[in-house]
């Protein structure tokens, strides 16, 4: 704990019980201020542009940017992501996040809360269609509870639910997207990744580990995010599964906070404090770290409010830095799209538009017949270019038809020449063909553009 590898050493516990009455609010009070710290205007306007893409439907063409909290299994993200946030996340105690939970918060007229279920490419269709059908809108965060158990039950995750006739499985692929929507509200997507498991238990198969880890694995693999590991202060330095992980990652690229800005330390609350308000949880906070060993430690490093300030600070920084490669990524998607419509033609959505491309496709054919009886290859790119190095009959040469045939009436008045006599009586001046100089004539009958 505060050493240079530790990136967000959490104190206190990570279970409690759901969120108190003095915690749940309405849409429209809930941490407007605790949101609104971790963007500064320039960022804001940076995110507005990222949204637009994202509600575009690009997310699942190009990778946006993001802000992921990963960490091992109870270290304490969601209450990490609920300090920073101000949104009170349903926790129970032994209760561990059981899939991705993707929070985008969007600047909008309107106060509204709209959840969705985003289902594993590897789902069945009937289950993507399930799990695709799954929206719900509720008006106060205290509904956010029985939203999330409801999902839980989508998704297979526990018995009785909607997920099949199976056993429950106790990890998903699939996401649970919640979009919080206000006129106060940043422009910013987290992410809180289930937690890492060491080894397998009665309860966590060897499949429910590999997941984790490969679902893990695939956020902290896409350029574009930003990862917060959280650590426990609780649990030993080499213990923690996250920092290999994190540190496999090309620290180039500045993705992982305690890469780039070094470790940062909070207290969230304990069981026994799981009543108090989030105001109630900063003051103990701050009263924490100004006694004993802690009043030494740099201001900056220490408490959620500076945790948000670097936050926003890495955020601006990261989005200067990828928006120019985002753009020039977007630019050649598009014009890879654009070529995709040129090949397909014009839109055929009508019954007058369907008629008219068959007739196009008629007249083609007649002009492509028409040019093959007639000999005039130059007409059309059907022919395409003869080659006199190939035989009549490969690929570039067989479909000019009518050379082909005088070619082969040509060889056989040749034969006829040479071979159909019984005696040859030759004047002195008079010049017996060869398949040389037939050759010469094959090249020509090829090119032709017309055959008489």
């Amino acid at each position: 704990m505060g050493s240079k590898g530790n990136e967000d050493a959490v104190k206190g516990e990570h279970d409690g019980t759901k969120p108190s009455a003095n915690q749940t609010h309405g849409p429209e009070t809930i941490g407007t201020s605790s949101l609104d710290a971790l963007q500064s205007r320039d960022s804001r306007r940076m995110m507005v542009m990222v949204d637009k893409l994202r509600r575009s439907g690009l997310s699942g063409i190009v990778q946006l940017p993001q802000l992921v909290v990963c960490g091992d299994q109870s270290s304490g993200k969601s209450s990490v992501l609920e300090a920073l946030t101000g949104i009170p996340f349903p926790r129970k105690e032994n209760l561990c996040t059981r899939f991705a939970t993707e929070i985008i918060l969007r600047r909008a007229p309107q106060v509204s809360i709209s959840a969705k279920t985003i289902p594993d490419k590897v789902r069945s269709g009937e289950e993507k269609e399930r799990l695709e059908s799954f929206k719900r809108t509720i008006v106060d965060f205290s509904e956010l509870p029985d939203l999330m158990e409801e999902a839980t039950n989508l998704m297979g995750l526990s018995g009785g639910g909607d997920g099949g006739s199976g056993p429950a499985r106790a990890f998903s692929r699939d996401v649970l997207s919640i979009e919080i929507a206000g006129p106060d509200r940043p422009q910013l997507t987290l992410v809180d990744l289930p937690g890492l498991i060491h080894s397998e238990t009665k309860t966590q198969t060897k499949e429910d580990v590999d997941l984790i880890h490969g679902l893990v694995d695939d956020y902290l693999k896409e350029k574009r995010t930003i990862v917060m590991a959280v650590v426990s202060a609780k649990n030993d330095y080499a213990n923690q599964i996250i920092l290999k992980k994190c540190k496999d990652i090309d620290p180039k690229e500045n993705k992982v906070i305690f890469l780039e800005l070094g470790w940062h330390m909070l207290k969230n609350r304990s069981y026994k404090e799981s009543d108090k308000s989030f105001e109630e949880r900063n003051a103990a906070e701050k009263a924490f770290f100004s006694q004993g060993r802690y009043r030494n430690l740099p201001k900056d490093m220490l408490g959620v409010d500076a945790l948000r300030a670097r936050l926003s600070c890495a955020l601006y920084t990261h989005l200067k830095r990828e928006l120019p490669a985002l753009m020039e990524e977007l630019d050649g998607k598009h014009l890879d799209v654009c070529r995709e419509l040129e090949q397909m033609g014009e839109k055929r959505s009508t019954p007058q538009e369907q008629r008219r491309f068959l007739m196009g496709i008629s007249t083609t054919y007649q002009d492509i017949v028409k040019a093959a009886v007639n000999g005039q290859y130059a007409e059309h790119e059907f022919f395409g270019s003869p080659d006199p190095n190939a035989g009549m009959y490969e690929e570039s040469n067989k479909r000019r038809l009518c050379a082909i045939v005088k070619h082969l009436t040509s060889q056989f008045a040749l034969a006829m020449r040479q071979y159909g006599h019984t005696l040859a009586i030759l004047e002195s001046d008079s010049e017996v063909a060869t398949w040389e100089t037939e050759l010469e004539a094959l090249t020509k009958n090829l090119q032709i553009c017309r055959c008489k």
